[in-house]
């Protein structure tokens, strides 16, 4: 009588592994990009995007005024808008409706110290969100003298139920003087598989306050 034994494990060999990987790498990046490009033309398509767009351009348009003023009289762009009241935007003081922010290159520090320590604010840290947003909001007071360029992000336009968990807004740039529309898809409602272009996505649920 033979002895059953069990089949030998299955492996690939290397050159087999390499393309399997190769594959499922190449379906996972059509995905992604099918996903993005399928949800960009959804929301240029959508009726409401251009008019709330327009609408958005058009009450950020003293902002921009007050910021080129300021730019021409200081040098630089301000690292906050509230460093424009109550000489070039007196009305800006206090919460407003939009995102200011400057990329890493753009950003004008006071001294060595100060470049520094913002790598601290990088990498892993161990800190509560509430301490650490503190702890960037100091340093941005006090090390920060301006911006080169910067990056202007209106509120969420008004939510269609026709475009699901995809918020829209309008972006500005001012490196080359361009607006376009910004979005960010979170069908989910999951950080990790968001995708969005032009802007951060506010995370808050739809009709909750704006945080900015």
């Amino acid at each position: 009588m033979e002895d059953l034994q069990a089949p030998p494990n299955v492996r690939l060999l290397p050159h087999r592994r390499l393309r399997f990987i190769v594959f499922v790498g190449c379906v996972l990046i059509i995905g992604a990009w099918a996903q993005f490009h399928f949800t960009n033309l959804e929301v240029e398509r959508n009726p409401t995007s251009e008019p709330d767009f327009n609408a958005a351009k058009e009450k950020a348009e003293p902002l921009l005024q007050a910021l080129e003023k300021y730019r021409a009289d200081n040098g630089l762009y301000p690292a906050a808008l509230d460093q424009l009241s109550p000489t070039y935007f007196p009305s800006i003081g206090g919460p407003h409706s939009y995102r200011y922010s400057a990329r890493y290159n753009d950003r004008v520090f006071k001294s060595d110290e100060c470049t520094e320590r913002e790598k601290s604010l990088h990498g892993w840290i161990l800190k509560e969100a509430k301490e650490y947003a503190k702890e960037v909001s100091a340093f941005k007071h006090e090390c920060v003298t301006g911006y080169r360029y910067y990056q202007l992000q209106s509120r969420n336009f008004p939510h269609d139920p026709h475009l699901g968990y995809i918020d829209r807004w309008a972006y500005y740039d001012s490196s080359n003087r361009q607006w376009s529309v910004g979005w960010c898809s979170h069908a989910t409602r999951s950080r990790a598989s968001s995708i969005g272009i032009n802007g951060v996505c506010r995370w808050a649920e739809h009709g909750a306050p704006d945080p900015w």
